[in-house]
C-alpha cells in the first residue's frame, strides 16, 4: 500500500481574530484531500464550531499544546511531518518563521496585505484582487507568487454549487457577518432592512455570541428568517444580493454569481473590499467606525428596484472574475511533486 502524504495547515480562530484563516485553510484542505493527501489542521484552542467544520470536511484537528506563534509553535508544527505546510495568520512571530527557514523547510503562507513576517517562504498565496508582485519584492529566495482572484480558495460546497443551475429569487437578500460578527452588526442590519419589500435570509456564524438577539430581531420581521448553517451555500446561491463582511465570503458569493455589498469590519479588509468594488462584483462600505444603515438600505433599494441595469452588470462581473478552480491552481503549485 502506498503511504499517503500529509498536508499540515496551521491556522487559528477566535472571537478576536475571526474564523477566516481557518475557513480558507479548510477550503484548501478539501482540495488536498481530493488529491489523496491526509490533511491536518494544527491549531491552538480551536473553537468547537470550527472543530466541527473541520470534521465535516474530513480534516483532522491537532491541538497544539504550546504557546502559539513563536519558536515552540514552529517546532510543534514541524513535528507533524507535513509534505505540504501552509501557514495562515497575522500573529505568527518572526521567530516562528526563522525556525522554518533555518531548517530549509518548504512552506506556503496565505496572506492579504503583507501581514506575514515570513521572509523566505516557498509560496505566497494572496487571493485578493489588490495583490501585486511589488507587495512581496522584499522576500528572499524568489517565492512563487499566487496572486489574485484566480487563486480564490473556495470550499468544496461552493465549487459544487457553481456547477448547478440555481436561479436567484428576485428580491431575496442574504445577510452574513462572518463567523463571529465581533462588531455585532447582524441585528441592526436586519432591523434596518425591515421596511423594504424584500425577503431577508440571515446566516449566523458558528462562533457568534449574539444568536438569541438576532433570532428575536428576525422573528419580528415577517419576511425574514434565520437559515441553517447546512443551507448556507444554497441559500446564498439563490439570492439576488448579499450583504457580507468583506472577507472570503465575497469570493464565494461572486463564484455563485451573486453580487454583494461588502462591509469593511477590520483594517485588513480594506484592500480586498475596495478591490472587489473595482472589479464590479461588490459595493464597498466601511463600517469600522459605526454602522450607517441608510447607506446599506439605499444601495439595496437602488440595486433591486432601479432599472439602470446595475445589478445585472454586477452579476456579469462576478462570473468573469471568480471561478471554482482557485484551490486546484494553488494545489498544482504547492504539491510536493509540482
Amino acid at each position: 500500500m502506498v503511504e499517503r502524504k500529509v498536508a499540515v495547515l496551521r491556522a487559528d480562530a477566535s472571537d478576536l481574530i475571526g474564523v477566516g484563516h481557518v475557513m480558507r485553510s479548510l477550503a484548501l484542505g478539501e482540495a488536498l484531500l481530493d488529491a489523496a493527501f491526509d490533511v491536518v489542521l494544527a491549531s491552538v484552542d480551536l473553537p468547537a464550531g470550527m472543530r466541527e467544520e473541520a470534521r465535516k470536511c474530513g480534516i483532522t484537528v491537532v491541538d497544539l499544546q504550546c504557546e502559539p506563534f513563536g519558536s515552540d509553535d514552529a517546532i510543534a508544527t514541524l513535528a507533524l511531518n507535513g509534505a505540504v505546510l501552509v501557514i495562515d495568520g497575522y500573529l505568527f512571530e518572526r521567530e516562528f518563521f526563522e525556525i522554518l527557514e533555518n531548517r530549509a523547510t518548504n512552506f506556503a503562507v496565505i496572506d492579504d496585505n503583507v501581514e506575514t513576517k515570513a521572509l523566505a517562504p516557498s509560496v505566497v498565496i494572496n487571493q485578493n484582487p489588490h495583490a501585486t508582485a511589488e507587495m512581496y519584492a522584499h522576500l528572499s529566495a524568489s517565492p512563487k507568487l499566487l496572486l489574485g482572484l484566480q487563486y480564490a480558495l473556495l470550499r468544496r460546497e461552493v465549487r459544487e454549487a457553481t456547477k448547478q443551475s440555481i436561479i436567484p429569487v428576485a428580491g431575496k437578500v442574504f445577510v452574513a457577518m462572518g463567523g463571529s460578527d465581533f462588531l455585532q452588526l447582524t441585528s441592526p442590519i436586519v432591523d434596518g432592512l425591515k421596511d423594504l419589500d424584500i425577503e431577508i435570509c440571515v446566516a449566523i456564524g458558528p462562533t457568534n455570541s449574539q444568536r438569541q438577539q438576532i433570532e428575536e430581531t428576525v422573528r419580528s420581521i415577517p419576511r425574514a428568517r434565520v437559515i441553517l448553517q447546512a443551507d448556507y451555500i444554497t441559500e446564498l446561491a439563490s439570492s439576488s444580493l448579499a450583504i457580507l463582511a468583506a472577507g472570503s465570503s465575497l469570493w464565494e458569493a461572486a463564484a455563485l454569481g451573486v453580487p454583494s455589498i461588502g462591509l469593511i469590519v477590520a483594517d485588513n479588509q480594506i484592500g480586498a473590499s475596495i478591490g472587489a468594488e473595482h472589479c464590479g462584483i461588490s459595493i464597498s462600505l466601511d463600517v469600522r467606525n459605526g454602522l450607517h444603515n441608510e447607506s446599506i438600505v439605499s444601495n439595496v433599494e437602488n440595486l433591486l428596484t432601479m432599472t439602470s441595469g446595475a445589478l445585472a452588470k454586477m452579476v456579469t462581473a462576478t462570473r468573469s472574475e471568480v471561478d471554482e478552480f482557485g484551490s486546484m491552481r494553488v494545489l498544482q503549485v504547492i504539491g510536493p511533486n509540482s
